[in-house]
């Protein structure tokens, strides 16, 4: 315990002298490379919606959000999970998260982000899904909630991070 505390003190105190000889400032964050310079998205740069996506059998088996830059908005980036909750037809269902790794979407003029959203189709007790007609839904690290309109019948839902999409 004794060796690693004084480890850290000795790579602590290197650092210190390495900042002192620079005469850079100790709290300077240094860009990482190829990692995209842009600003998270705010409340009201996105605008959104959804679409049922369907299976080769053609049932309805999620549907997609998509999203993207509102209108002269400059570029801005998702990051996460949106946050999804089914109350339109049935009892309120809020989604879980996959277990996917989120990574970093910008979106501009030509880019957007997508998620995917899945869900049941048959309850637990064997009985039918109600089938939904509203969510609310939040893009990723945002506040900005907002009701889109898509059919969908569902149990459970599973939502998944954001990925990138070309308009």
């Amino acid at each position: 315990m004794k060796r690693i505390a004084v480890l850290g003190l000795l790579s602590a105190a290197g650092a210190f002298a390495l900042t002192a000889c620079s005469g850079a400032p100790a709290a300077e964050e240094v860009p990482v490379q190829g990692a995209p310079q842009v600003p998270a998205c705010a409340d009201g740069q996105v605008n959104f919606n959804a679409e049922p996506m369907m299976n080769s059998a053609g049932t309805t088996v999620g549907f997609k959000i998509s999203y993207w830059v509102v209108g002269a908005s400059g570029a801005c980036s998702l990051q996460g999970f949106p946050g999804v909750t089914a109350v339109g037809g049935g009892p309120q269902v809020d989604a879980v998260r996959g277990d996917e790794v989120p990574t970093t979407v910008v979106l501009d003029r030509e880019h957007g982000a997508q998620a995917v959203i899945e869900t049941t189709v048959i309850a637990h007790q064997g009985s039918a899904c109600p089938t939904y007609t509203e969510f609310l839904t939040t893009p990723p690290n945002t506040t900005d909630t907002r009701s889109v309109s898509v059919t969908v019948p569902g149990c459970e839902f599973a939502v998944y991070p954001v990925y990138a999409w070309s308009r």
